[in-house]
C-alpha cells in the first residue's frame, strides 16, 4: 500500500520504481486524493489499484482482498470517477469547443502562459485570459493539469507533447 504523498518522495515514482525493479509485487495506492490528475498518474505508473482513505478497515480489508483476487482494483468513488471521466457526456453541445477554443486549450495544455497563448495567437492577453475562462467553464475543470488531460482526451495534443 502506498500513499501518493510521501514526505520524503513522491508515491507515483515508487511506484514506478517497484514496477520496474519488481514487477510481482502489487501496488495499491490508498489516498485522500480523488481528482482525476493524481488517479490518472498512479494508474500509469502501474498502481494495481486506488482505494481512498475515507473508508471503514473493513472496507479496505475487503477490497484489498478482492484486489489479491484479480477483482476491479478501485473504491467505488473512484470508479464513478473513471466512469464518468470515460463515459458519455450528458450535455455534448456545452462542452463543445470553437476553434479558436480548441486552439488556446491546445496551447496551454502544452505549458504555454496566458501572455504567451496571446502572442501565438495575436489577441490581447485579456482575449486569452477570456477564451481560458471560458474553457474551464465549458469543461469543467479548474486548473492547467486538468485542460491537458482534456485536451489529450479529445485529440488536441498527444500525451508526449511538450
Amino acid at each position: 500500500m502506498i500513499d501518493i504523498g510521501l514526505p520524503d518522495g513522491s508515491g507515483i515514482d515508487l511506484i514506478d520504481e517497484l514496477n520496474r525493479q519488481h514487477p510481482e509485487v502489487l501496488s495499491v495506492v490508498t489516498s485522500v486524493f480523488d481528482d482525476d490528475t493524481h488517479l490518472f498518474a498512479a494508474l500509469g505508473a502501474g498502481a494495481a489499484g486506488y482505494l481512498l482513505k475515507d473508508q471503514s478497515r473493513e472496507d479496505l480489508t475487503g477490497m484489498l482482498q478482492r484486489i489479491a483476487e484479480g477483482q476491479p482494483p478501485l473504491s467505488p468513488a473512484i470508479a464513478r470517477r473513471l466512469l464518468g471521466f470515460f463515459g458519455p457526456r450528458e450535455d455534448r453541445e456545452a462542452t463543445r469547443l470553437t476553434a479558436r477554443e480548441r486552439d488556446v486549450l491546445g496551447l496551454i495544455a502544452k505549458g504555454y502562459t496566458t501572455a504567451k497563448v496571446a502572442d501565438f495567437l495575436n489577441i490581447t492577453r485579456n482575449t486569452a485570459s477570456g477564451y481560458v475562462k471560458q474553457i474551464y467553464s465549458k469543461l469543467n475543470i479548474s486548473s492547467r493539469a486538468e485542460a491537458a488531460l482534456e485536451a489529450s482526451r479529445r485529440g488536441i495534443v498527444s500525451p508526449e507533447a511538450s
